[in-house]
């Protein structure tokens, strides 16, 4: 709301700063209904606080998906889009069907909103051909 710093008042700033602790709030509000993408900071064990970690949610997700043992994603949800997934998923409620899961394509597309950095597309990059080459 300042096109100089002339301008700033301190009403301006705290209204500033109210407002992307607000967002923060929201973020973690959403976050907590998650169940395995909840967090990104692993709080170390009590006898070894120094142990204490970042991981991105950009590496987490990649990493299920990239999953070898395959275990359904819990955070994840498959949308139907043809026939036979609909079918897929109708039949889900009588028998047993696995939905798909996303590392099952060849050709990966993830959306983020806001963009990403340099740095995040060359660690997708690397996870990628690490955990699950030949997929693009």
């Amino acid at each position: 709301g300042c096109d100089s710093s002339l301008n700033l008042t301190s009403q301006k700033a705290t209204d500033a700063v109210d407002g992307i602790f607000r967002s923060l709030r929201d973020i973690a509000r959403v976050r907590m209904h998650m169940k395995q993408f909840n967090s990104i900071h692993n709080p170390g064990s009590n006898t070894h606080q120094a142990s204490a970690s970042y991981k991105p949610l950009l590496k987490q997700v990649v990493e299920e998906i990239c999953n070898p043992d395959r275990p359904d994603p819990v955070d994840i949800e498959h949308i139907s889009s043809g026939l036979t997934d609909l079918l897929k998923t109708g039949f889900s409620m009588f028998m047993k069907v696995n939905r798909p899961h996303p590392g099952d394509h060849p050709l990966l597309i993830i959306f983020m909103v806001g963009g990403v950095s340099v740095s995040e597309v060359k660690m997708v990059k690397d996870l990628v051909a690490t955990r699950k080459p030949g997929t693009q």
